[in-house]
């Protein structure tokens, strides 16, 4: 059954750590040298614009409902409807009077 990323992660999500390893690759490129950290700072400042823009444009900064969101709901839905089923059947199966004894 798929899980949701958000509950895998737990309070920090993937997407904030790897911007907090970079940031931190940033500062250690522009403290050995100031012009590897101007480059560095430009290609992940390149890299976090292309993202916004498609997080915003097709992804979930649009407020578009996500693909892999729709398919774990509707595979709790499932298992709840299984569960709720075996819980009726072995309810009914414990409540229905024997063959032998009707009139």
């Amino acid at each position: 059954m798929p899980r949701d990323s958000e509950s895998l992660t737990g309070w920090l999500a993937t997407k904030w750590l790897i911007a907090a390893v970079a940031l931190a690759e940033l500062g250690l490129l522009a403290s050995f040298d100031v012009r590897l950290g101007i480059a560095a700072g430009a290609l992940f400042g390149g890299v976090a614009i292309v993202w916004l823009y498609l997080a915003l444009r097709y992804g979930s900064l649009s407020g578009a409902r996500s693909a892999r969101r729709a398919m774990v709901e509707s595979a709790e839905a499932h298992a709840r409807n299984r569960r709720s089923a075996d819980e009726k059947t072995r309810l009914g199966a414990q409540q229905r009077p024997d063959a032998a004894e009707r009139p």
